[in-house]
């Protein structure tokens, strides 16, 4: 019989090896926490230089503060942490690619980034976890424009669903939403025309009202799109703001459009500026990007894409693109909604005819 007493038995191993390695781990898991925590309260400025060879000389130096994808976030009362990043940059304008509420809605933070420009002009598209910009259903006021896009114009913003012209003189500097470019201006008048003669036909009602209001909407903006087309001249610098970046197989077909008769001088997109991939939301130091949507058409289902296709420059085509970080996390990722060795930031765009490397 094997005796019980403690002085008699085996004495147990001690597993020094495997606590030193739990505490590492808890060690390095908690400095990563708190690391990517103070990482994403942040907001780093990019600096980017972009060549334009037919650049005019008026517009040599121009730069654009390219911001996207803020869903909603704060960045301190006030975007105060964001105002202090900005503080030394230097912009003529400010393009915000899309993305700008968060996922129950609310688009505060995104009046208080506007807030931040009193004196400068500021143009934003809409993005796809953006509420529908136009409302062709009954809701409250007048205008069938959403909320956040009638509150960010009420601070002077401008919601570009048109071609605008950012400077001035003989050669000029078009600012426009990318998918005008290939807008088939009678088509789309003649299908609105048939929506308006469907509509009158039914009886009076809040749904058909709204439905006139939205219809009346777009055909005051085609009016616009045909009347910036008249205007555009052989000389003038193009510059597209989408927020889903072109892939090749867009790239082309937009070369493709601008090579035929489109009611206007367009023969070339200078710059195309858009956002949606947020960087990958996550990345791995060293590896790049973990993931872009699956939509993307960047191959593996959009797992570990070429970083050159998710921020920053590049050239597909003769066609410069330049894909922000972005500020937020994006639900199209299909990764919890953290950015991972991810900082959020902002760009500053400096066009020039120069050759920069």
């Amino acid at each position: 019989m094997k005796s019980r007493d403690p002085i008699f038995a085996k004495p147990r191993k001690k597993h020094r090896f495997l606590s030193a390695l739990v505490v590492v781990l808890l060690f390095l898991c908690i400095t990563t926490v708190a690391f990517n925590y103070i990482n994403n309260v942040r907001v780093t400025l990019i600096k980017q230089s972009v060549t334009i060879p037919t650049l005019p000389k008026q517009a040599e130096n121009f730069r654009i503060l390219h911001i996207s994808d803020l869903h909603g976030i704060s960045f301190g009362p006030g975007q105060s942490r964001l105002k202090d990043t900005l503080k030394d940059a230097k912009y003529n304008i400010v393009c915000f690619t899309g993305d700008a509420v968060d996922k129950d809605g609310n688009f505060d933070a995104f009046l208080e980034l506007i807030a931040l420009f009193p004196d400068t002009p500021f143009y934003f598209i809409s993005g796809d976890e953006d509420p529908s910009p136009i409302i062709a259903t009954p809701h409250e006021g007048d205008s069938p424009k959403a909320q956040y896009i009638q509150a960010a114009e009420a601070m002077g913003a401008v919601y570009l669903d048109a071609p605008v012209k950012i400077s001035d003189g003989t050669d000029s500097v078009w600012l426009s939403p990318e998918r005008v470019y290939s807008l088939d201006a009678h088509g789309t008048a003649q299908a609105l025309s048939d929506r308006r003669e469907e509509l009158m036909k039914e009886a009076d009602s809040p749904e058909k009202k709204a439905a006139l209001e939205a219809v009346s909407y777009q055909e005051e903006q085609l009016e616009r799109i045909r009347l910036a087309r008249k205007e555009m001249l052989p000389g003038d610098t193009h510059i597209a703001l989408s927020h889903h970046p072109l892939t090749k197989t867009g790239m082309t077909n937009l070369v493709e459009f601008l090579k035929t008769d489109n009611e206007s001088y367009v023969s070339a997109v200078a710059l195309l500026l858009s956002g949606h991939y947020v960087g990958g939301q996550w990345r791995i130091p060293l590896l790049g990007p973990v993931k872009a949507p699956a939509s993307s058409g960047l191959g593996n289902n959009g797992w570990f894409p070429d970083d050159t296709f998710v921020s920053g420059l590049s050239y597909t085509l003769g066609i410069a693109q330049y894909i922000s970080p972005g500020l937020g996390t994006s639900q199209a990722m299909g990764l919890p909604p953290i950015r991972l060795f991810n900082t959020p930031a902002v760009t500053q765009i400096t066009l020039t005819t120069k050759m920069t490397y």
